[in-house]
């Protein structure tokens, strides 16, 4: 699986709101969280998470890893998700400050306050309602692809942008 990854932070696409999914699209969105899934499963295009609008799709849609720490990347046994029209219902007043990038803006990355639990509801591949409870890396995960369904990028939460160092 191939998609073009839109980039930019001026890009309309990725500062768009996404529309959430109706149920007569809701098939259709499926598949296409599946394909997002399988995209981030390969570990030749570096992420952990994915939403709809950064391939070129504004549809309430997102792909994420669930997992505790950055480490865990190359763990087999975290679990790679679609979500359908995600919702954090639910979040503790409690921060975690740390390092984000995106695919969407290749070559930069920044600290990030982020919420260090959160509640999501959402529809899952199988067309049933979820809710899952977050905490640590995963919830981080889960709050930077939903931003994306929203039109904000990390960069709009950075504090300072840190541009990735020229290898030699």
């Amino acid at each position: 699986m191939h998609f073009d990854i839109q980039t930019g932070k001026t890009n309309e696409i990725l500062r768009t709101k996404s529309e959430k999914v109706t149920s007569a699209e809701m098939r259709k969105y499926i598949r296409l969280g599946e394909d997002m899934v399988w995209y981030i499963k390969n570990p030749d295009n570096g992420g952990v998470g994915l939403a709809a609008p950064q391939i070129g799709i504004n549809k309430r849609v997102i792909a994420v890893s669930l997992i505790h720490d950055r480490d865990e990347k190359e763990d087999e046994n975290y679990r790679t998700i679609a979500m359908i029209n995600p919702e954090i219902t639910d979040h503790t007043e409690e921060m975690e400050y740390d390092n984000e990038g995106c695919l969407s803006i290749p070559g930069e990355h920044g600290d990030v306050d982020r919420w260090k639990r959160i509640k999501v509801s959402y529809i899952d591949s199988s067309l049933r309602p979820q809710s899952i409870l977050l905490s640590g890396f995963a919830a981080r995960i889960v709050q930077h692809e939903v931003d994306h369904l929203d039109g904000v990028l990390f960069t709009d939460r950075v504090k300072k942008i840190e541009k990735a160092s020229a290898k030699n």
